[in-house]
This record gives structure tokens, C-alpha cells and sequence, in this order.
């Protein structure tokens, strides 16, 4: 039988795998089988698929032994993998990974301070600044990111994120909106920029306070019956 050393390589980088997280390996009497929610991958080249994965997990097992590490990875080294295949793919080491890659109701979010860092690991952008407009404590109060294109030298405007735009988008009924009002609008801008400028630096991930404001607002929307 083959080697499950062998059979673990390199799930990342599988044209079969489409989400590690949902991948079991199973030893059988026959074989030892690969599934992705519980189907059966092709495991035709398996020494050539799963040696990479097979390196993160142990070294996600001592990781995971830490006591270094935030606590949503200590002893769970099946939370360490993710954070070190986010290393890879994006070229960050891990612990700056796992310092900033939350858990928020069971989905993975970046923290709000994280993306601006994100944004400048990209190396397309320099000059970040953060310019604060309208009048603090009214609806016209906001915040965008202006940012230096290295390329051409251009000076990037971001979107502009106000409180009258929290508060029809609901975000509001998330109480840091109202006790922490610049940083959220800090926060929130950031992200915007980076969606719109550099969507590669998020990874598809999103913010911890986006996925907050998600939550928090249970406000179901209705469609108005105009016949």
C-alpha cells in the first residue's frame, strides 16, 4: 500500500481539489483513498499532488503546540494549515498570518489594521495616507485612502466611505460604528481601496468588520409591491 507520506502532496496546487479544508484521507484495506466532501478524488498521481501538504501538517502539528500563537490556532493544527497555505500562496510568513487572520462565526476575515499593511505588501502603491472630510459627528463625516501608483506616479482617490453611507448600508447597528467611528471608517475605506485597486492583496478574504457588520445587521429588506 502506498505511503501515506506519499499520498499527501501538494492539495494546494491539485487541479482535483477545489477546497482543502473539506479533504479526508481515508486507509482502506485496498488503498489509502483521497475524498473532497466525502467524493473521491483522482488520485492517479498522488506522490506528485500531496508531498507539500504533507510538510504543512507537520509542521502545523508543532505550531499548533504554541503557546505563542493566538488561541483560535493553539492545539488545532487543522487551523494552522490554512494559515500556512495563506503563507505560501501570498509570501507572508506565518505568524504575521496567524496574528491577523481571524475566525468571525466560523469564516476566516483579515483584521481591519491588517489591510492597509496588505495593500503595501502588493508593491504597486506607496504614499498611503488616510484624509478624514465633512464635518465629525453629522452624516457627511468621512474618510478615503489616497495612495501614490508606483508605476506611473499617479495619485490614486480610493472610494469615499461616509457615516450617512454606514447608516443607509446598516452597518451602524454595529455599535463600533458609533464608539469608534474613525477607525471603522478607517477600516472600511482600506478595504474598499484595496477591492478596487488591488483585490489580490485581500485574497478574497474579507475584513473582520465586514463580516461584523454582516452579521449585525438583520434588518430583512423588503421590495415594495407597486402594482
Amino acid at each position: 500500500m502506498e505511503k501515506l507520506e506519499n499520498i499527501i502532496e501538494n492539495v494546494e496546487k491539485s487541479k482535483d481539489i477545489k477546497d482543502v479544508s473539506q479533504v479526508t484521507i481515508e486507509n482502506t484495506d485496498k488503498a489509502i483513498q483521497v475524498k473532497e466532501n466525502n467524493k473521491i478524488v483522482n488520485t492517479e498521481n498522488n506522490s506528485t499532488y500531496f508531498d507539500d501538504f504533507t510538510k504543512n501538517y507537520r509542521m502545523a502539528t508543532q505550531l499548533a503546540k504554541s503557546t505563542i500563537i493566538p488561541q483560535t490556532y493553539q492545539n488545532k493544527p487543522e487551523n494552522v494549515i490554512v494559515a500556512l497555505g495563506l503563507s505560501q500562496k501570498m509570501g507572508i510568513d506565518p505568524f504575521t498570518i496567524m496574528q491577523n487572520l481571524n475566525i468571525i462565526k466560523g469564516k476566516t476575515s483579515w483584521s481591519g489594521s491588517f489591510c492597509k499593511s496588505l495593500i503595501e505588501m502588493t508593491g504597486k502603491f506607496k504614499d498611503l495616507n488616510l484624509n478624514y472630510i465633512g464635518t465629525k459627528g453629522t452624516d457627511s463625516y468621512g474618510c478615503f485612502l489616497s495612495a501614490t501608483r508606483i508605476s506611473d506616479n499617479t495619485v490614486i482617490k480610493g472610494p469615499e466611505v461616509t457615516m450617512k453611507m454606514a447608516k443607509e448600508e446598516k452597518w451602524t447597528t454595529n455599535p463600533k460604528w458609533l464608539s469608534l467611528t474613525d477607525l471603522m471608517l478607517a477600516y472600511r475605506c482600506q478595504s474598499f481601496f484595496a477591492r478596487l485597486y488591488c483585490p489580490e492583496a485581500m485574497n478574497g478574504v474579507y475584513t473582520s468588520e465586514e463580516i461584523e457588520d454582516i452579521n449585525d445587521n438583520n434588518t430583512k429588506r423588503t421590495i415594495k409591491d407597486v402594482l
